[in-house]
């Protein structure tokens, strides 16, 4: 079974959803994941924190909350800073490949909650990464990241013709 995950951007504690390239405000991060819980049944939740991406902890408290009511994988910059307190709280944290600047090496006994952002374009390693999130359409770098026995998450409107990817991330249907 695919598992649908629900993709909000999160910006000063705030939860948004995204719809043609203009951020749509939801309310609370904590009162949606709860939603999400409640009505979808949701087990991961996939968040772009657009204050982590400039370097700031801002919600970094939002995801103590979130991870006792369900999974969270978070995109923040590929900075050590911003991973570990992350890490530490068990919330899979997602890193745009490839992380010139930084050794995923550091973070080998917590491999498992490191998930690898990637474009159908990306020739490098994902020997550190458990998962592999696809952003982008391109069947042929699906196929070989399914050779190389990794779970694979998706956007829900791409690669549509695969049944075999782990996770399709997309905006919440509340």
């Amino acid at each position: 079974m695919i598992m649908d995950v629900p993709l909000i951007y999160l910006k000063g504690k705030k939860a948004y959803t995204r719809r043609l390239g203009t951020l749509k405000p939801m309310g609370s991060a904590i009162k949606i994941a709860k939603r999400l819980k409640e009505r979808l049944g949701t087990e991961l939740v996939h968040i772009v924190d657009l204050d982590a991406l400039k370097g700031k902890k801002t919600n970094y408290d939002v995801y103590d909350h979130l991870t006792f009511t369900m999974y969270v994988q978070v995109e923040v910059q590929p900075d050590p800073k911003l991973i570990k307190p992350l890490l530490d709280i068990d919330a899979r944290v997602v890193i745009e490949l490839p992380a010139k600047k930084l050794d995923l090496k550091q973070f080998e006994d917590k491999k498992r909650l490191i998930v690898g952002k990637i474009t159908p374009r990306f020739r490098g390693s994902l020997d550190e990464v458990y998962d592999v999130y696809l952003d982008g359409e391109s069947p042929s770098k699906l196929q070989e990241l399914l050779r190389k026995k990794k779970r694979v998450f998706v956007n829900r409107d791409q690669n549509k013709k695969s049944d075999k990817v782990f996770g399709r991330i997309g905006p919440p249907e509340l």
